[in-house]
């Protein structure tokens, strides 16, 4: 078996079907947007036939105060895999491999996040010298009670209020209204320290396939008020989830809509329609802030706090050690 990798989106080959954060889209978002610098891991077969693969994206963070470049590489998930392949693991721990073959000592750390069984690959990281540090998902269970029930009784009353005021919620049905909700999720997140929006033409592009129709794997929808769009989702989907990557809405102006309850309750209501077993807030895994003041937003929707891991291997020893010793 060989890895090949590829670092521009014009080169990348015809790869399986998989999760959506390790999809040839996401990866020309990250190239496009110059958020990072995305590496997808293709794993081929004596064959010649792909195995699976794995994006890998290189993120760079530059402090003044005290004067620190930081670069570290960022892996989101176990991958993509053919529904034969009975060693993932296996796969996994050569992807590693060749993560430090490329990346030693030209880092400051390396992050494994994002894995559904915190089982998955444990020897090969715990071998690589990561360490495991507890993090937390947040989600709402779809399979066993409708949405609605779960609703804690002041957003019932909000999501009442708003519809009976004349609020509608729709997914964007054309290029106009994305970029109009665009440019307003721009402006919201232009304010956000924790929390930074891809540029407009990223998403525009996650937004659609290559053939310009609109993309199943990422959607966008709208809150709408008098004819004017007053909030906005966008939602990516994988493997029988639904994950909220950002939402918005002009709550200063329209406080007696609620848009923003109400752009994620749209995403909500159609996950559910759709068939999907779990609604994760994708945009505030990892942001211990933002998590913390989103925490009631997510149970008034009846989510829950799950703890999952995430993985850390900083380029000096004495590092991991040290944090070996206190997490482990």
């Amino acid at each position: 078996m060989r890895i090949d990798i590829y670092t521009k989106s014009k080169d990348l080959p015809e790869l399986i079907d998989g999760p959506v954060l390790h999809s040839p889209t996401m990866f020309r978002t990250i190239e496009d947007s110059r958020m990072g610098k995305p590496y997808m891991l293709v794993a081929i077969d004596g064959q010649g036939t792909e195995i699976g693969h794995i994006l890998i994206v290189k993120r760079r963070s530059i402090r003044f105060i005290p004067p620190v470049l930081s670069v570290w590489y960022s892996i989101m998930g176990e991958g993509a895999y053919r529904q034969e392949c009975t060693d993932r693991e296996g796969i996994f721990a050569q992807f590693l491999e060749k993560v430090f073959d490329m990346f030693d000592f030209h880092h400051t750390f390396i992050e494994v996040q994002n894995i559904e069984d915190s089982r998955f690959a444990y020897a090969s990281l715990h071998n690589h010298n990561f360490i495991p540090i507890r993090d937390h998902r947040n989600y709402i269970s779809l399979h066993s009670r409708d949405p609605q029930e779960r609703l804690s009784r002041a957003y019932k009353a909000h999501i009442r209020k708003a519809e009976q005021g004349g609020v509608t919620m729709r997914r964007a049905a054309s290029d106009t209204e994305i970029e109009e909700a665009l440019q307003m999720m721009k402006n919201f997140y232009r304010s956000k320290t924790r929390k930074k929006l891809p540029p407009k033409e990223s998403l525009f592009k996650m937004l659609h396939n290559d053939d310009g129709t609109l993309s199943e794997s990422a959607k966008m929808f709208l809150v709408i008020y008098k004819e004017r769009i007053i909030g906005s989702s966008i939602c990516l989907y994988e493997k029988g989830r639904a994950l909220l990557a950002y939402s918005c809405g002009l709550r200063k102006r329209f406080p007696l809509q609620f848009p923003g309850i109400m752009a994620i309750w749209a995403a909500i209501t159609d996950a559910n329609k759709q068939g999907y077993d779990h609604f994760e807030f994708l945009e505030v895994r990892g942001l211990s802030k933002l998590r913390k003041s989103f925490l009631g937003t997510i149970g008034s929707f009846g989510g829950k706090e799950v703890s999952t891991l995430r993985w850390y291997h900083f380029k000096w020893n004495w590092v991991n050690k040290f944090l070996r010793w206190i997490y482990v």
